[in-house]
């Protein structure tokens, strides 16, 4: 599913697309047989008129600030966003569809439709319960030491656990975890501070490194493709018994908080 350098990568293309000083002037929702249209369009039904400002983001949440309120956007495992020209046809799966003031649209882009979108009063109201943002400069690997250290849970579920760290998923947490040298099974009050500390910098490295590969491979629209798995954007391989790119021993894989965790049993510990 999309996660932080996938909608760091949304976010970045909307900026890029200057949709930043648009008004949105009208909102449809769904697809013929998608069901519950007419209530998606309701609850947005205060969005038309309103004025974006800026296009910003915390952990997988995208959030938009208006010139009254905020605008959340999740998108759940296969949403993206695509700002369409005025004669484009729509999208196959156009789930969300923001009009532009200036005759072009924002279609939210979902074949599973489990994408979320919220009109709320402030952005606290959106990400109130999320922890800090895995790649908030202000979240220095001191800090992340404090909060994670002192858990007695195993590292992997704790850095999923978006109330304890913000837009790090399943993939990106496996990738974080080899890079670092620590076994997704290890219980985090059990790693020692210097470890942790690594591990932060693995996790800022793995996501700004997700990003920078995003940005080099578009789609062809130019929005930002959909998290692959199985792209070259990882090191670690998400496939059982094949080697470890840093030390050649096969990969295993472990049932950990309800998801599959790849590692190497010889450089993990």
């Amino acid at each position: 599913m999309p996660e932080l350098p996938e909608i760091e990568s949304l976010r970045r293309y909307l900026v890029a697309e200057r949709v930043a000083g648009r008004v949105v002037s009208g909102v449809d929702a769904g697809w013929p047989g998608a069901g519950g249209a007419s209530d998606a369009v309701a609850d947005l039904g205060g969005l038309p008129g309103r004025r974006i400002e800026s296009v910003e983001r915390h952990g997988k949440q995208m959030v938009v600030a208006l010139d009254r309120g905020v605008l959340g956007l999740h998108m759940g495992m296969t949403g993206r966003l695509v700002v369409m020209k005025p004669d484009a046809e729509p999208l196959r799966y156009a789930r969300y569809t923001f009009h532009l003031d200036d005759g072009r649209r924002i279609e939210l882009d979902d074949a599973r439709r489990w994408a979320a979108v919220r009109l709320a009063g402030s952005a606290g109201d959106l990400i109130g319960n999320l922890g800090p943002d895995a790649l908030d400069p202000r979240f220095t690997a001191a800090r992340f030491a404090a909060r994670i250290g002192c858990r007695r849970a195993a590292i992997k579920p704790l850095l999923m656990d978006q109330s304890v760290l913000a837009g790090v998923g399943n993939i990106y947490a496996d990738e974080s975890l080899h890079r670092a040298g620590i076994s997704p099974a290890r219980r985090a009050h059990r790693i020692s501070r210097a470890r942790l500390e690594r591990l932060h910098g693995a996790v800022v490295e793995t996501l700004e490194s997700a990003v920078r590969f995003i940005a080099g491979h578009p789609g062809a629209d130019g929005s930002p493709f959909v998290v692959d798995a199985y792209d070259d954007r990882m090191r670690l391989s998400r496939r059982i018994r094949a080697p470890c790119p840093s030390c050649g021993i096969p990969i295993r894989s472990r049932r950990l908080g309800g998801r599959t965790a790849y590692y190497c049993p010889g450089c993990q510990r």
